[in-house]
């Protein structure tokens, strides 16, 4: 059972969300309710926590997938309840003695490939973030930037392999799957930044069972590519060494689960 500082802590969010959205979400609804949200992110965030010498690191960046159902009545309900997603969600982590790398951000995605009044919940670490509460405004220079960063509620677009790897700002390289279950595989570099793993969104998709639904992240450096694994569970390994972040450079074989791949130029 939780404590009672956990308690007051749900019932301040539900009492929050009952009055913003009075009408929207009952007791014992059918659909998936906000304080269920809540308390998975909870979990999330406790799974995630990266203990250092001196701090106790939580994620700071949530992408929550719901199915269509779930995702549409929430969705018009534009920032407000990620807003108070994002202070509960803090509150916790204070409570737990976390430290966030910047307040945290929650996006809601629409994905049918999950089951109604269930979610997938992404757990990232991202310092450039930008979360505004409403109590200080973004200086001017960054307002653009900052609207970009807070367009949260999207539907996901849904594509299949190979077209959902769509060529980097360099063509010339690509992926090649050289062992596994998608052997013989090849997709273009995406741009900036992909995932690699078994779920549907991600640009590249692979069908080996020891591969993670959202096992890596693969970002564009100016001197390669940035691996950060997420959390999966088999690991991710470069040159048969086992890594959680790390830069890569054409040539340097990857492994994830049985799939060995490799980006060539």
């Amino acid at each position: 059972m939780g404590s009672e500082t956990e308690m007051s802590l749900l019932a301040r969010f539900e009492a929050v969300a009952e009055k913003l959205f009075t009408g929207a979400f009952k007791k014992n609804s059918a659909r998936l309710q906000p304080v269920e949200i809540a308390k998975e992110l909870v979990k999330v965030m406790l799974k995630h926590k990266q203990v250092s010498v001196s701090a106790v690191y939580v994620p700071n960046v949530y992408r929550v997938f719901l199915h269509s159902g779930d995702w549409s009545p929430l969705a018009t309900f534009g920032d407000a309840l990620l807003l108070e997603l994002s202070k509960y969600l803090y509150q916790e982590g204070e409570k737990y003695g976390c430290t966030f790398l910047t307040k945290p951000a929650i996006e809601l995605h629409e994905d049918d490939t999950v089951t109604p009044r269930e979610m997938f919940i992404e757990a990232d670490f991202d310092d450039s973030i930008v979360v505004d509460w409403g109590d200080e405004a973004p200086e001017a220079d960054e307002e653009e930037d900052w609207r970009e960063q807070t367009s949260i509620f999207r539907e996901e677009v849904k594509t299949n392999l190979p077209s959902a790897a769509q060529p980097g700002r360099n063509p010339a390289y690509y992926l090649e799957v050289i062992e596994g279950p998608d052997a013989t595989q090849i997709f273009p570099v995406p741009p900036e930044v992909f995932y690699l793993g078994r779920h549907s969104q991600c640009q590249i998709v692979l069908h080996d069972p020891e591969v993670s639904r959202r096992h890596l992240k693969v970002t564009e450096e100016e001197q390669g590519w940035l691996l950060d694994d997420l959390g999966s569970t088999n690991g991710t390994w470069v040159n048969g060494e086992r890594i959680t972040r790390r830069l890569v450079t054409p040539g340097e074989k990857i492994r994830l689960g049985q799939t060995v791949v490799v980006i060539h130029r």
